[in-house]
């Protein structure tokens, strides 16, 4: 037992000393790291100084580039600079201090961890210093901090503190406002708004920093208590609910939305290339930044409201991670991501209606503003009323629902005709937007068609949906007309299969909402045609050339929408075995030949065919194409288009270097060693071995 006593001792002392080594030398890199951090911030003020010095001299300088007062004579010593280099002046002051606040805020922390190596310390050495009595060793931070804390510190320590800062901010924000009444006021507006912004986040930093610095430190050691595997390279990275960041979803709320964002563009380019509008000069530019005011600042704005609002269904949703919407886990995140949701929703709106004052559009930004969030309120509205008995009933509000997510689309295209300088009653207008807004009821309806069957799972013929999706009944409305008995079951959501599944390939129903619409899509679609086939030219429902064109048509919808897939039996093998045709190769082929009947009745017209299929190709196209997806496909749509493309340029990438360098060459440059070359055989016939002195290398050798 001594000798267990003596080793146990002996063990706890060489655990003890091994402990106090290591806080030693952690002190000691802290306390080198809080010299290295004294030299810098000396010299970054030096440069904080010399920049406004230099920033000074510049801007006493340049001449005014705004209109002076009445009566004040321009100054004829000034030199002209251009404004966008004025309005960037300022930055590399501004980089200066928020060099120097980031290094503040190591600083902080360093000071609170020291603070708690210090107080380690102690307990290895007991007692109170000599020369200072009643004071224990290893306290040098600890008095430190009495004197320069924001919070407990020295009143005159802490006077001084907050009159560098007010220097601060009078000095650089003073000549950061001086620069702004230099340049004109697009420029103003911009500076005040991005500088405005930099002295708030500034401030906030210094905040917490200082003051808040404790509590800060404190956050910053639970968060790291809360993860405990720190290795360098961790085996599994933590992603949030959706797989995403939030700065990627505060950036991009709805990828998957991806088509969404080329209508304008397309509509815009379509008619102007067909010669339906012949602008004096199309307004090139402000259309690019009125389409990027509405599909990035003001439709993401809605959607993040959207998505505010259904944050409670988005985190039960089966397929959470692929659908990419507001991240979170926790309640802190989920509250974090709300309240950053909702201020990046108010910075978008409030840069919106900036864009559009800057553009001279103000009037046409409040209109769409107020015609998106019109529609949204409406749609939240009708979403918010109670379920009927069985969710996968279709009920008048349900249908409501439906019917008016197409007002999105023809409010888009409502945006791109009046870009190019069309009257909102003019009835061209209407002739792109009623087929446009029935597509987008096509698409919406098929989308969530494919969205329902993620809480779905087979059993038998028929479908049993998850009781989640009773949340949802303008989606599970839309499951009966998949031509399968539909049941709610008694499954978790989780254990939903069919979002894998491509549900839409075969015809199902025959009278689907998706179906009607695009009906409601292709038909209208005749006039469309022929306005861009002859060039802006409404035609008489009279004429025989919209008869025809509206006969061709029709064919083709009936077509589409009764294709199905067919069973034949073909002879292999001597044995007869079923081959079957996909729905969707019917379609394609449906696709195709109306398609060159339609641009031969054009031309025979003497209208012009290119402009006239494109209406057909692009509804049918998207209709065709969209039945062969599953809700799975549609979540990485994007992804996956990115992926085939990067793939598809760089077998074109390898192609070329091949033509440039040679086959072996190019193996040599990609792969770091020679291809070999294709041998094609001389004498012995292809596949046998060439005769040599050593044989085949198969048989043994031969012997004298």
């Amino acid at each position: 037992m001594t000798v267990a006593r003596v080793m146990v001792g002996t063990t706890e002392n060489v655990a003890d000393q091994a402990r106090l080594a290591v806080l030693i030398s952690d002190y000691e890199m802290a306390r080198e790291d809080e010299r290295t951090h004294i030299a810098t911030m000396a010299a970054m003020i030096g440069v904080a100084v010399g920049l406004a010095t230099a920033l000074v001299a510049v801007v006493s300088q340049a001449c005014p580039l705004v209109d002076l007062p009445l009566g004040e004579a321009e100054p004829t010593d000034c030199v002209n600079v251009k404004p966008l280099l004025l309005a960037a002046a300022p930055l590399p002051t501004l980089a200066a201090l928020a060099f120097m606040q980031m290094i503040g805020i190591t600083a902080t922390l360093r000071s609170y961890y020291m603070r708690a190596i210090e107080t380690e310390l102690q307990r290895h050495a007991p007692g109170r210093l000599q020369e200072l009595p009643g004071i224990p060793p290893a306290s040098y931070i600890g008095i430190m901090s009495d004197l320069v804390s924001l919070r407990r510190g020295r009143l005159g320590y802490r006077l001084l503190s907050l009159l560098l800062y007010i220097c601060v901010v009078l000095v650089y924000g003073g000549l950061a406002l001086y620069v702004a009444l230099l340049v004109p006021w697009p420029y103003r507006v911009g500076m005040i708004f991005f500088y405005g912004l930099f002295a708030v986040l500034f401030s906030v930093e210094v905040f917490a920093t200082t003051v808040a610095g404790k509590s800060m430190f404190l956050k910053m050691v639970e968060k790291y208590a809360d993860h405990p595997d720190r290795r360098l390279i961790p085996r599994q990275r933590r992603e949030s609910r959706t797989g995403r960041r939030l700065w990627s979803y505060l950036l991009v709320p709805r990828p998957q939305d991806w088509i969404k964002w080329i209508i304008v563009p397309v509509v815009f380019g379509l008619l102007l290339a067909a010669g339906v509008a012949q602008p004096d000069r199309p307004p090139l530019l402000t259309a690019v930044l009125l389409w990027f005011v509405l599909e990035w600042l003001v439709y993401p704005a809605r959607y993040q409201w959207n998505d505010i609002v259904g944050l409670a269904d988005d985190v039960a949703h089966p397929a959470a991670a692929g659908r990419l919407r507001l991240p979170g886990r926790t309640k802190q995140e989920l509250r974090r991501s709300v309240a950053w949701s909702w201020s990046v929703l108010l910075v978008r709106v409030a840069l919106a209606f900036g864009l559009g004052a800057w553009l001279g559009q103000t009037v046409a930004v409040a209109w769409f503003t107020a015609a998106v969030f019109g529609i949204a309120l409406l749609y939240e509205f009708l979403r918010g009323r109670p379920a009927a008995a069985r969710a996968e009933v279709t009920t008048p509000v349900v249908v409501a629902l439906w019917v008016m997510i197409g007002l999105g689309y023809v409010l888009r295209v409502a945006v791109a005709c009046r870009l190019l300088g069309f009257a909102l009653d003019d009835v061209r207008v209407w002739l792109v937007a009623v087929p446009f807004g029935a597509f987008g009821i096509m698409f919406v309806t098929m989308t969530w068609a494919l969205e329902a069957t993620s809480f779905c799972r087979p059993a038998g013929p028929e479908l049993q949906y998850a009781p989640l999706l009773r949340q949802k009944p303008h989606i599970a409305a839309l499951l009966p007309y998949l031509g399968r008995p539909v049941a709610e079951g008694r499954h978790d959501a989780a254990h939903a299969t069919c979002g894998v599944d491509k549900m839409l390939e075969d015809r199902g129903r025959l009278v689907t909402p998706w179906n009607l619409a695009a009906v409601a899509a292709l038909l209208p679609a005749g006039p469309l045609s022929l306005l861009m086939a002859t060039g802006g030219t409404a035609l008489p429902l009279t004429d025989p050339r919209l008869g025809w064109t509206c006969l061709i048509l029709s064919a083709g919808a009936a077509g589409l929408l009764l294709a199905r897939r067919t069973a034949r039996r073909s002879p292999v093998d001597g044995a007869t075995k079923p081959a079957f045709v996909p729905a969707t190769a019917w379609r394609a082929v449906v696709v195709a030949v109306v398609a060159i009947l339609l641009a031969g009745a054009m031309y025979r017209f003497d209208l012009r065919p290119l402009f006239g299929v494109v209406p057909w190709l692009v509804f049918a196209g998207f209709y065709t194409g969209f039945r062969t997806q599953s809700y799975r496909d549609l979540q990485y749509g994007l992804k996956n288009a990115i992926t085939a493309l990067g793939m598809a340029l760089a077998k074109a990438g390898d192609l070329l270097l091949v033509v440039l360098v040679g086959r072996r060459t190019a193996h040599l440059l990609r792969d770091g060693r020679p291809g070999v070359d294709p041998v094609v055989p001389d004498g012995p016939e292809a596949g046998e071995p060439a005769a040599t002195g050593r044989g085949t290398g198969d048989e043994p050798p031969e012997r004298g």
